[in-house]
C-alpha cells in the first residue's frame, strides 16, 4: 500500500487500516529501543538497590552524585538527536549515502561534546555548595562526580551510535548490548561495592566506576559493530571526517533545540533533587528511590517516543503530511496509556517496591506515600515525551523547546520549591510540583502539534 503523497487529496486521518500498520510499526520498533533505554536505567536501579542495602548514607550520595551528572548527559542526548531525526529523513527519502553522511559528521562532534561535559561533571563541587548541601553529602558527592564524569565521553559516543541505527529502524544491535551489559553491571556491582571474591569493598565508589567502565565497553561494542555491519559500505561509513562541522549543521541545529529542552528539563529535575538533599538523608533517599522508579518507567515512554520520532521522521522525509499526522497521533496516545497502565502497580503495592531499595523503615514509609502519585505523573511526563519527539521528527525546533522550559523551569521549579518549603509538605512538594508541569507541558505540546500536522511540508524542507 502506497501512502497519499502531500500534495494529493487528503485522506481521512485515522482509517483503521493505516492505525493498525502504525501501531504494528511502532511497536516492531519501539520494543527493541523501550528495552535498550530500559536497560541504562535498570543499571541505575541496580546501583540504587545494592547501594541502598548497603548503606543509606551512601544512597544519599550517589543519588546526589548523579544530579549534575545525569543533567549534562541528557543535555548530550538532546544535542545528539538530530542524529536520529536526521537519518530518519534520510531513511524516508531511500538515501543511504546521505543517512551515512549524518553519521559520519555527528561522530566527532559527539566526542567534542563528551570531553566538555566530562570536564564540567568533574568540576561539580561548587554546583553542591551553591545549592547548601551539608559537608559529608559535598564531599562524599564530589567524589563520586569525579568517577562518573570519566565515562560521559563513552556515553556520547554510544548515543550518538545507536541513534544512528534507530534511525535506520535497526534498534536491535543496540538491545543486545544493552543485555549484555546489564548483565555485567549486575555482577561487578555486587563484586565492587561490598567486595566480594577479594575485591576492594568500595561502596558506592565501586558502583560508579562500574558504570564507568560499562559505558566504555558499549561505546566501543556499538563503534565497531558500525564499522563492520555487512552493508557499511552503502551507507559509506568508512569514508572519514573530513569537512564534518559543516556536513553536521543540519543535524546540530536540530540538536541545538533538542539539547536546550531536555538539558533544561534535566537541569530542573537536578535542582529539585538538590531541594531534595536540604531536607536531609531521609529526603534525599526517598527522593532518589522514586524518582528511580520514575526514571526506570521514563525509558519506557522514551522507547515509544523516539519510535514515533523516527515515525513522524520517515512520513516528513517523504513528505507526506497527513501519515505524518497519523504517526504523531497514534505515538502520543499509545504512550499515554501504556505509562498509566504500569503504573497502576506501583500504585497499589507502594510498601511492596519500597523494600526493594531501602530496610530503613522511615526511608520506605515515605518513599510508599511518593508512589501513589504516579498514576498522574507517568501518563502526562511519558505524553509530553512523546509529543516533543513527535515535533521533533516533523522538523519543529524552538517553539517545543520554549514551551518545555516554560513547564518545566517556570512551573515546577517555583511551584516545588514553594509546596515544599513554604507550605511544608516536605518531599511530597516536590512531586506535586512535577505532576503540575507534566500537565502544563503536554496540553501545551499537543497543541502545537496539531498546529504543525496541519502545515504543508515544503518540499526544500530538508
Amino acid at each position: 500500500m502506497t501512502d497519499s503523497p502531500d500534495s494529493a487529496p487528503t485522506p481521512p486521518l485515522f482509517p483503521n487500516n493505516r492505525i493498525r500498520r502504525h501501531l504494528s510499526e511502532l511497536f516492531r520498533l519501539a520494543l527493541p529501543v523501550v528495552i535498550a533505554r530500559l536497560g541504562m536505567l535498570i543499571m541505575a536501579v541496580v546501583d540504587t538497590i545494592i547501594v541502598g542495602n548497603y548503606d543509606s548514607a551512601g544512597l544519599a550520595y550517589l543519588n546526589i552524585a548523579h544530579a549534575p551528572f545525569t543533567s549534562l548527559m541528557v543535555t548530550g542526548i538532546g544535542l545528539l538527536t538530530g542524529v536520529m531525526i536526521m537519518t530518519s529523513h534520510a531513511n524516508g527519502r531511500d538515501n543511504p549515502h546521505e543517512a551515512g553522511m549524518v553519521w559520519r559528521s555527528c561522530f566527532p562532534y559527539a566526542i567534542l561534546i563528551g570531553i566538555l561535559f566530562a570536564v564540567i561533571s568533574w568540576q561539580s563541587e561548587w554546583i553542591f555548595i551553591l545549592s547548601g548541601q551539608p559537608d559529608d553529602i559535598t564531599a562524599n558527592a564530589t567524589s563520586l562526580a569525579k568517577i562518573l564524569a570519566i565515562s560521559m565521553p563513552a556515553a556520547m559516543i554510544y548515543i550518538a551510535c545507536s541513534f544512528f541505527m534507530e534511525g535506520l529502524q535497526r534498534p536491535l544491535p543496540g538491545m543486545v548490548m544493552m543485555i549484555i551489559a546489564n548483565v555485567i553491571n549486575l555482577i561487578l556491582d555486587y563484586v565492587l561495592v561490598y567486595g566480594a571474591f577479594g575485591a576492594p569493598e568500595m561502596g558506592a565508589a565501586g558502583a560508579a566506576w562500574t558504570s564507568t567502565i560499562i559505558r566504555w565497553i558499549m561505546a566501543g561494542s556499538m563503534l565497531l559493530y558500525i564499522l563492520w555491519m555487512r552493508d557499511h559500505h552503502i551507507f559509506a561509513l568508512r569514508a572519514g571526517f573530513r569537512g564534518w562541522w559543516a556536513h553536521s549543521r543540519p543535524a546540530r541545529s536540530m540538536g541545538y533545540a533538542a539539547g536546550a529542552s531536555q538539558g533544561m528539563e534535566t537541569a530542573s529535575f537536578a535542582t529539585m533533587q538538590l531541594f531534595a538533599g536540604r531536607l536531609g538523608v531521609i529526603g534525599a533517599a526517598s527522593y532518589g528511590i522514586t524518582m528511580t522508579m520514575l526514571a526506570l518507567m521514563f525509558m519506557i515512554a522514551l522507547g515509544l517516543a523516539s519510535a514515533t520520532s523516527v515515525r513522524v521522521g520517515m512520513a516528513y522525509g517523504r513528505r507526506d503530511r497527513a501519515d505524518m499526522a497519523r504517526a504523531g497521533w497514534v505515538g502520543i496516545v499509545t504512550t499515554m496509556v501504556v505509562m498509566f497502565l504500569i503504573s497502576l502497580p506501583l500504585y497499589a503495592f507502594p510498601d511492596l517496591v519500597s523494600r526493594l531499595f531501602s530496610q530503613d523503615a522511615v526511608v520506605i514509609a515515605t518513599t510508599a506515600g511518593l508512589l501513589v502519585l504516579m498514576p498522574i505523573i507517568f501518563p502526562t511526563d511519558g505524553g509530553q515525551n512523546a509529543t516533543i519527539s513527535a515535533l521533533r521528527g516533523a522538523g519543529d525546533k524552538w517553539a517545543p523547546t520554549a514551551l518545555h522550559m516554560f513547564s518545566y523551569i517556570g512551573v515546577m521549579v517555583p511551584t516545588g520549591y514553594y509546596l515544599t518549603f513554604v507550605r511544608d509538605m516536605g518531599v511530597a512538594g516536590l512531586f506535586w510540583g512535577i505532576v503540575i508541569a507534566s500537565l502544563v507541558a503536554v496540553s501545551g505540546l499537543a497543541i502545537r502539534f496539531r498546529i504543525v500536522s496541519q502545515r504543508p511540508i515544503s518540499p526544500y524542507q530538508r
